[in-house]
């Protein structure tokens, strides 16, 4: 299928080869202000952006993690900070849910400090934030952390793969029993000949998990001016410091469910709700938006970010907001809900919610995630 599509800063052209589920059911198109890459595919079933029903959200986890049921164990599964921390819990949460393996940890890679020993610090070539940091597990993981056989890289989307490859690379010496790489996407833009390169040069065999697969050109419109705003990469070390214990780290999925904010919203069921997520913390509002749904309430769910994104097409609305762990980068949130929805906005701590006047701004309620994981295991 062909797609052609006219943006303020250009013209798309997105041709795919094979659609496991409708294209236009995923994806939407939208100009950002980056003059590396002044376009940006917004997901429909990612709950960031665009807002979005969990159970649609749910459906897509489990095709991506349908093709993992088999694979050796155990099994760490990585989100890419920012846009992908959700899906790639989600997906590890998927597998769990469908197979009751228990050898699944999940881990995030992420732009902010965190008390513990860093593993790897790589770039994202095209964002306007690049540096993107994995650290070590917790003492009580690190075994089964350093086990791994199978390796599951989850993004949005594979452009050139250069970056995940990049991670897989870095992570390697900390696998030693490394025995799979799987590079999980809803779409992937990449070609045959990039295929058989990202394949030579990965550390171990590479597996390919995606719903859409095609290829895109991008014609820019000379006229169109791609200035990013001042505040977009961190001027300073954040004096609010991110808390390592919600995918930072490595945790157990089934813990992040024990972990879930309380579930009464303080609303009867069927009132329209909105539960959002603040910038990498995307799993657990996920989780809870989905827990409402499952017992009556109208739910949404999305989140704030820190990309900067030109209104027009599927954002509606772009809401500047504070920065709330205090690193001088601008945050935002798109697409917020209206009057007829409750807001229920979910933060990692206390410091993090005090930072941000989203909550005031929306009328919304505020719930901070509770940190304190379970003992480990016998």
């Amino acid at each position: 299928m062909r797609y052609d599509v006219r943006l303020a800063s250009g013209r798309l052209v997105v041709t795919t080869t094979r659609e496991d589920a409708p294209l236009p059911d995923l994806l939407d198109f939208a100009t950002r202000p980056n003059p590396r890459r002044a376009f940006l595919f917004v997901s429909k079933v990612l709950g960031k952006h665009v807002p979005c029903r969990p159970r649609v959200m749910r459906a897509v986890h489990d095709r991506l993690a349908d093709p993992l049921r088999g694979v050796e164990g155990p099994v760490l599964v990585v989100g890419m900070a920012e846009t992908a921390t959700g899906l790639g819990g989600a997906v590890a949460d998927s597998l769990v849910r469908a197979t009751g393996r228990e050898d699944v940890l999940y881990q995030q890679t992420t732009r902010h400090a965190v008390d513990a020993p860093i593993l790897v610090r790589f770039d994202e070539a095209h964002s306007h934030a690049p540096d993107q940091i994995v650290y070590a597990p917790q003492s009580r993981l690190e075994r089964d952390h350093r086990a791994a056989r199978t390796l599951v890289l989850v993004d949005d989307e594979v452009t050139t793969g250069r970056t995940l490859l990049a991670l897989a690379a870095g992570l390697a010496p900390a696998l030693p029993r490394l025995a799979r790489v799987v590079l999980v996407s809803i779409v992937s833009w990449t070609d045959r000949f990039t295929d058989d390169a990202l394949a030579s040069a990965c550390p171990a065999p590479l597996g390919r998990v995606h719903l859409v697969e095609g290829t895109f050109r991008f014609d820019p419109d000379p006229s169109f001016e791609g200035v990013l705003p001042g505040r977009v990469v961190a001027a300073s070390p954040a004096p609010v410091k991110a808390s390592g214990d919600t995918g930072r780290r490595a945790i157990r999925v089934d813990e992040a469910r024990d972990r879930l904010p309380g579930l009464e919203p303080g609303v009867p069921p069927g009132t329209p709700l909105s539960v959002l997520g603040t910038g990498e913390l995307a799993l657990h509002p996920f989780l809870w938006a989905e827990a409402l749904e499952e017992r009556g309430w109208d739910v949404l769910v999305h989140g704030t970010t820190r990309s900067p994104i030109v209104p027009g097409g599927p954002i509606a609305v772009s809401l500047p907001l504070d920065d709330e762990h205090g690193e001088g980068v601008d945050n935002y949130l798109h697409n917020p809900p209206g009057p007829e929805r409750r807001a229920l906005v979910v933060y990692e701590s206390e410091a993090c919610a005090s930072r941000q006047d989203l909550a005031a701004r929306l009328g919304a309620e505020v719930r901070i995630l509770p940190v304190a994981a379970r003992e480990a295991r016998p």
